[in-house]
This record gives C-alpha cells, structure tokens and sequence, in this order.
C-alpha cells in the first residue's frame, strides 16, 4: 500500500463515524447547529461525502471556544460551552489550557471520553517504552492542564505508578522526589528536562544521570525536533527520549526511539481528524499527501461531552505519510512547525519562531538552546532585522561573542532568507519555565 492508497482507507474509515458525530453535534449544540446553518447546512444529510465536509468552514477556534463558554455561563450558569453536547451530569472529568489571556479554556470528558483517551494514552506510553509497574516522575504542570490529572489518571489506567510531583513544585523539589522514588520514567516539558540536568550537580551533588532514568517522556512545547537539543537530552540522562502531543479530543501522537527525529506517529486515527490540514489564510483544504503543510483542523469522531468539530488548532503542521525511517512502521507522522499566530512576516518572509531557534542549535556547543526573539509590536509584520536573543552556553567561557553574533546573522540569512541582529547574552539569563517556555516575547519600545 501506497501513502495515498492509506490515506484513501483512512478517509473511508473515518467517513463510517462522521455522519453519526455531525448529526449528534447538529440535534445536541444549539452553538453547533447555528455554526452548521450559517454554513448553509439545514440538515446533517447535506454533509454527504468526505469531500464535502472537508469544504466545510471552521466551525471552532480558541476565540469562539471562549466566547462559548461566555455565553453558557449566562445563558446555563456552567462555564463550559454552548458546544457542550452531553448532559451536563455526565461530565466526570475537565481540564484546561490556559492560552494567551490567562482564562482557562475547558475541555469536558464522559466517561467514555475519558476511557477512549486513556485508551490512546496507553498506545502512546506503548510506543515509548513505559511498562505496566514502572515508577513515572509526572513533572508537567498539574493545574488543570491536560498534560497533569488527565495523564496521571491514563498512567494509573495502563497500571503504571505515577508520581505526581508536578512542575509547580519547582525544579530542587523534583530532583529530591526524583533521588528518593528512582522512577524509570520523567515527564515534562523539554525545558524542564533541561533545566533539571543544569540544576541537578548544584541541588543533587551529582550529575542528572545517577538518577537511573531510562525514558523521557516530553510534551507541551516544541524543541525535540532540534538534534542538539534532543542529544543534549539524551546524553545527559543515558535516556531514550520522546516527543508526544495529547489529551484533547482523543488526539494522540509520539516520536519513536530512533537516534533522528522523524515526526511523532499519529496513533488515533480511529478516534479522531487530528491533521486536517488547510491553508491558514483562505482556510481552503490542502491536498493531504505525504508532505502536506497547512493548519490543522481537529474533528473528534466519537467524543461525547465538548466535541472538536472541524476546531481550528492553530497548529501549523507538516505530515509524512509512509514507512517510518527511524523505525519502520507504516502509517502518518507529523510535526508542528509552528504556530499561526506566532507567524512572522519579515518583508514577505513567513518565518516561524521555531524556524530561527533551529538555525541557532547548530551552533552548539557555544550556545546552550535558549532564545528568545523580542519584538516591539505583536506580529505578524515584523521589520528587520530581526531582535534575537542567544544565550550562551554554560562552558562557552572565550568565545568570540560578537564573532559568533555575526556567524548566526550569516547562517539565519542564508537558511531562511531575513536579517535578524543577534545579541549573546551569559548562560542563564533568559528565562526557564517549567511549564513552557515562550520563544517570543513582545516588549513595546
């Protein structure tokens, strides 16, 4: 089978549980069936192929998920969205992100919501190496966000023993819990994982990897991608380390163990449309084929309490679809590459932050990863050149700095074709999180 023979298969399969999802999104949300009538949509029956649905306009994104929930909270005294389809009796689980605005945006489980996104869980911690018995240090953030209660219950699920120390406890406090309970396993954002091998000789008296960790398991923010960020890791440890996404409306992905990353395996294609991929201007559908890159536009197929129905995610994402290299499998892997509201437009140039801080990786050892582009307005338009932050690295006592400022201008100009001006700073000053760590920072002048 060929990747556009999978593909086909995919559509069909997924065209078996999409008119039952849309008739049910159409009779149970009254915010659904006014988004589908808008769309000159009367009856669910109108919505007759893959191809048709796929023409569909966006139906969700961040901003009218918040405004649903504005308006249920008036309108139903609950905070969780005039797109809520299921009694709101039968809602047993939430969780949250938090967004640029600091209000939190819900995402409501039934119990079989939260039993099928255990299930997909368990595929991912399968494809990582987690076993049923082992100790995982759970270092992501545990304040409602989708990474926290909502894997700790799928880890207790799958039969794994969880320790819950959560990244709000800070980095001295989760190398001690992680001295005392020696888990096999460490989840957390990459640059919480960064932050504890820079930390664990001052906090431990001992390099990171007498811990005995054997897998990292990392989400939340991108950077896995970069091959001196990902062997930084892997070095520091003696750890396999993976790179996944998941939690909302059954989506489900991870890298595998090859030494090069080679996109994260999409493992819930039963359950879910995570890569339906359009432009992220016109918001036209994109041909999906292997290479495909567009906006990503999630549709649960059988999620019952607040369903994506073509959600905008605002992820932008690339798909491979075919034989893994690194492992072999057959099937699609994607990458986000970025952001659509992080997207600068440097004279013409749409440039992603992730884009420049991977060009920066290349100068390892002299840098330690950390950057961070400052603007004075947000984007998308963006003059250059271009404000870069670079942090040096920790050993990089000698370096020609303003050599190497020049070196990355040169490099970033020829890789992505726009000027940035490059400023090196000591190792440490720019800001770690142990949550996730903003790459761009707007500061008016």
């Amino acid at each position: 089978m060929d990747a556009d023979e999978y593909l086909a298969t995919l559509a069909e399969r997924r065209w078996r549980k999409l008119p039952r999802q849309i008739a049910y999104c159409f009779e149970k949300s009254s915010y659904y069936r006014a988004r589908f009538q808008a769309a000159g949509i009367g009856d669910p029956r109108d919505v007759d192929s893959f191809d048709t649905f796929r023409a569909l306009p966006v139906l969700m994104d961040k901003a009218a998920h918040r405004q649903s929930q504005e308006a249920s909270l008036v309108e139903q005294g609950h905070p969780f969205g005039m797109h809520l389809c299921a009694a709101l009796d039968t809602v047993i689980h939430v969780a949250a992100t938090s967004g640029t605005t600091g209000e939190p945006t819900f995402y409501t489980f039934t119990r079989k919501d939260l039993a099928i996104t255990q299930t997909v869980f368990a595929r991912l911690f399968a494809k990582a190496g987690i076993r049923p018995g082992d100790t995982v240090l759970h270092a992501f953030g545990l304040s409602l966000w989708l990474a926290g209660v909502t894997i700790v219950q799928a880890l207790e699920a799958y039969g794994a023993r969880p320790v819950a120390v959560g990244a709000e406890a800070g980095v001295a406090k989760i190398l001690r819990t992680a001295r005392l309970v020696r888990p096999r396993v460490l989840m957390g954002t990459p640059s919480l994982v960064g932050r504890l091998i820079e930390r664990a000789p001052q906090e431990l008296g001992c390099d990171v990897a007498a811990l005995g960790i054997e897998v990292i398991f990392c989400a939340g923010e991108p950077g896995l991608t970069i091959a001196s960020v990902r062997e930084r890791i892997r070095a520091a440890y003696g750890a396999q380390v993976f790179d996944a996404t998941g939690g909302a409306w059954h989506n489900g992905t991870v890298s595998c163990d090859a030494p090069d990353h080679h996109g994260m395996h999409y493992l819930a294609e039963d359950y879910c449309f995570r890569y339906d991929l359009v432009d992220p201007v016109t918001r036209r559908p994109v041909p999906l084929r292997d290479g495909a890159l567009g906006e990503a536009i999630h549709t649960a197929l059988e999620y019952e309490a607040g369903p994506a129905m073509r959600s905008a995610t605002g992820d932008m994402v690339e798909i491979r679809v075919g034989e893994c290299p690194g492992c072999g499998e057959f099937g699609t892997r994607m990458n986000i590459v970025g952001r659509t509201d992080d997207v600068m437009n440097v004279k013409g140039v749409k440039i992603y932050p992730e884009a420049i801080r991977t060009v920066v990786a290349e100068f390892s050892p002299d840098v330690s990863g950390q950057v961070q582009i400052v603007l004075p307005a947000p984007p998308p338009r963006v003059e250059p050149p271009v404000p870069v932050r670079v942090e040096l690295a920790q050993t990089a006592a000698g370096v020609d700095t303003a050599a190497l400022a020049s070196r990355i201008e040169a490099r970033v100009r020829e890789t992505l074709a726009v000027r940035v001006r490059v400023e090196t700073v000591p190792f440490g000053s720019l800001e770690r999180s142990n949550l996730k760590t903003k790459l761009l920072l707007v500061k008016p002048d």
